[in-house]
Order: structure tokens, then sequence, then C-alpha cells
């Protein structure tokens, strides 16, 4: 199977990341999906406390090379998206693709 996405393989890679992300979240909610959308909040929509967002955070470490996620700057599913593709990508150069 052959995933593409974007303009470039950048692209491709960053969405396959993001599918990857929101299969974590919809365990870890015990969501659908297709119940998943950007502007979910964490804490209002999918009612985040303590317990959930320690295991949210121990997968997207184990998933993305140890990255560590400040929840307090990344409450909705966009910007928590965001924060973990870039973050992957912050050391490579845009212009290699």
């Amino acid at each position: 199977m052959c995933i593409k996405s974007g303009n470039n393989e950048l692209d491709s890679v960053k969405a396959l990341m993001t599918m990857s992300l929101n299969a974590l979240i919809a365990e870890v909610f015990e969501k659908d999906l297709d119940e998943l959308t950007l502007d979910l909040s964490l804490i209002k929509d999918l009612d985040m406390n303590n317990d959930k967002k320690q295991e949210l955070a121990g997968l997207i470490n184990e998933y993305f090379d140890g990255l560590e996620v400040d929840f307090s700057q990344n409450d909705t599913l966009d910007k928590l998206f965001q924060t973990v593709v870039d973050a992957e990508f912050e050391e490579i150069p845009a212009t290699l693709f």
C-alpha cells in the first residue's frame, strides 16, 4: 500500500504521523476515529483528566522519540497535532524536500 498526501514526501510523512497520533488519541479517550475533529478540546470535549493526560503523554513519548508535550499549551487536537508533527521535523530544513 502506498500513501501520498500533499506535494512532497514530507507532507506524506506528516500525514502518517497525524494518523498515528489520531489513533493514540482515539485509544486513550475511547473514541472512534471519525468522532475526532481538530477543533476538539482535550479538556472540555474529551474530558481529559490527570490519568488520561499521563496515559496520552506516555504514548506520545513512546511513539514520537521521547517527545514531552506541555498540555497547557496544547488544549485542542489541532494544536497538539501541530506540536507533535512540528517537533519531529524542527531540525530538518523544509528545503530538503
